[in-house]
């Protein structure tokens, strides 16, 4: 996509922040990937809502295997990455996380509520003391995996008892280890972005404190733990409302990007474009520069 370039910052810890940049207007639009991803999936999601907006595809730290001096990476690290992001862009701003990343936009929207007009989460992640994420022996099970060179094992772990996608679903998703790209980078990211979740903790009411508005969007063919999850979030905060999308699985916002990005651009002119705006000057250096995003879809 020719029209997507790069936009650099930098974050508080001094770890350079990477966003693929596209659309125009006055509203800036931060999206937070999921899993097993880095922001290449929601490149379709991102060119829709980018026919009205600015759009910032952030590629989360967690999923970058230029970063190794940051590592191990904990969700406060990313939640300071997109408030530094929503520092240099300015406001308004409309702040989306999907899965994990709905847990990093909740973070970043406790963290600085100044930033952000609105947030919206499809099915956040977040671990609950009455609803764990996982077993720990899944976890170590999943950490083990990888550490012997098993991504695929690792990944049909995480699917079954984290996910708890169907068992043959699960061990047909091993497949995807043939890929280098999987192998290497994104199935062993998973199980560390899956780590962060759980050292992270049960959050729900610290979120009590989140002040801007949230919306909340649940697929109703997705497991029954992550509406759960999703409905309980709703309980603890302020001021939410929950969208329940027809035949919508928990990869929605990759695979039914279309009607995603409407429930969004109708949230975001309730939200934000009916008032009366003036941007904010940018508070970060704003390094747009032409040429093709990488990485890129």
């Amino acid at each position: 996509m020719d029209n997507v370039t790069q936009l650099t910052a930098e974050s508080a810890d001094g770890c350079p922040i990477l966003a693929n940049d596209e659309g125009s207007g006055t509203i800036a639009v931060i999206i937070v990937h999921g899993g097993l991803d880095d922001g290449r999936g929601y490149a379709r999601l991102a060119a829709q809502l980018a026919s009205r907006h600015r759009v910032l595809r952030l590629v989360r730290r967690q999923y970058r295997t230029d970063l190794a001096q940051w590592q191990p990476v904990d969700i406060a690290d990313e939640a300071a990455d997109i408030v530094a992001l929503a520092r240099a862009v300015g406001r308004p701003c409309y702040l989306f996380g999907h899965s994990s990343g709905g847990v990093v936009a909740l973070e970043a929207a406790l963290a600085a509520p100044e930033c952000f007009d609105a947030v919206a989460v499809f099915e956040p992640a977040i671990d609950l003391t009455e609803l764990p994420l996982a077993l720990p022996a899944s976890t170590l099970g999943a950490r083990r995996a990888i550490d012997a060179g098993r991504a695929g094992r690792a990944l049909e772990i995480f699917l079954r008892d984290m996910v708890k996608a169907p068992r043959p679903a699960a061990k047909l998703a091993k497949l995807l280890a043939l890929s280098p790209r999987f192998r290497t980078q994104l199935i062993p990211e998973q199980i560390a972005d899956q780590e962060a979740l759980e050292r992270l903790g049960d959050r729900l009411a610290a979120y009590g404190e989140i002040r801007p508005h949230v919306l909340l969007v649940a697929g109703t063919k997705s497991p029954e733990h992550l509406r759960r999850r999703t409905e309980l979030l709703q309980r603890a905060l302020p001021s939410s409302d929950l969208r329940r999308m027809e035949g919508a699985g928990h990869m929605s916002p990759v695979t039914k990007a279309s009607d995603v990005a409407q429930l969004l651009l109708t949230d975001i002119g309730g939200q934000i474009a009916g008032r009366s705006w003036r941007r904010s000057p940018q508070s970060g250096k704003d390094t747009r520069r032409k040429g093709r995003a990488k990485p890129g879809p």
